[in-house]
Order: C-alpha cells, then structure tokens, then sequence
C-alpha cells in the first residue's frame, strides 16, 4: 500500500496530475485490480479511465497501457523480495542484504517473461530461489497464502501502468512545454 501511494505522488508531482483528478480516474481499474487479481483483466478500464478521466490522447494510452501491462510488473521487487524474506523465516534460513538485492534485481527482469496470469510469476522463483539457498518446496507456501497480497499487488501493478501512461502524456506528448 505505501509503495501504492508513493506512485500517488508521481502522479502529483511528476506528471503533474492533480490527486483528486488521478484518484478517481485510477479506482475503476483498480478495483477490477483488485477482485480479479489480473492487471490484464483491467486494461479496458484503463484505456478508457486513461482517455476519459485524464483526457490523454488515444494515440498515447493505447500504445502505452498495453505495453505496460504486459512488461512494466512494478510489485515483483516488491513481492518477490517479501516472499523470499518469508519462505526463510518459515525455514529458519537467515538472508542476508546481498541475497535480498539479487531476489529485488532479479525480480525486474523476469517479470518481464512471467505470464499474465495470477501467480504465473512463481514459475520465476525456482532457479532464484535455488540461487539464493531457498528450498523450493517454500513457492507451494507462497502459493497457498498468495491469494489476498496479491490483490494489493495487482492494484499496485496498474497504477504503475496508470502512472506511466501519466508521465508519458506530460513528457512524451507534442505538448511537453507546459
């Protein structure tokens, strides 16, 4: 949630969105976010809250939604991270800064290559988890108590995707000298 709202204030001071316009044109997507647990499944909410709510050209959102959609999985540091912090606990196997910053580092990139479905990213944690001296046997934990955290997770992921389309507009837009 604290990460959530630091994207907020992207928002606001980036992008230059005032936060009563961002928040009420981000909450249809998040909420489809958060009851299905896809970020793809809240893409036509984000076009259109994109287009109608921010008033960002088609042109702009639906180049940039979908492509932030599929690629830009702003949790998996942030989960992935927790999840490993979790799975050694559960072990008793301490992690030390360096494994945490592998997991987090790694996580940007394979998330690339995670499919878009819910939980399809944990196919990713078996080498890393290998990797770092994780038994593997802990994913199935992660699984079985994933359900609810990943809900924030997907609510974080497309207001990612709804921040960046935010800044593209402001930065990458014929009209960047206001």
């Amino acid at each position: 949630i604290g990460v959530t709202l630091l994207l907020y204030l992207v928002a606001v001071f980036v992008a230059r969105v005032p936060l009563r316009r961002f928040a009420r044109a981000a909450l249809p997507a998040q909420l489809i976010a958060f009851s299905s647990s896809s970020s793809l499944a809240s893409l036509p909410a984000l076009v259109e809250s994109a287009e109608q709510g921010l008033e960002i050209p088609t042109r702009i959102a639906g180049f940039v939604l979908p492509l932030a959609v599929s690629t830009f999985k702003i949790a998996g540091p942030v989960a992935w991270t927790i999840g490993a912090l979790f799975v050694g606990w559960f072990y008793g196997i301490p992690l030390h800064a360096a494994q945490l910053a592998i997991v987090a580092f790694a996580a940007v990139f394979l998330a690339f290559a995670a499919p878009g479905i819910p939980r399809g990213a944990f196919i990713m944690l078996a080498p890393l988890f290998s990797a770092i001296g994780l038994p593997v046997e802990g994913i199935g934990i992660l699984i079985a108590v994933d359900a609810l955290p990943d809900t924030f997770a997907t609510v974080l992921n497309v207001t990612g995707d709804f921040v960046a389309v935010a800044v593209m507009n402001r930065y990458g837009g014929e009209n960047t000298a206001t």
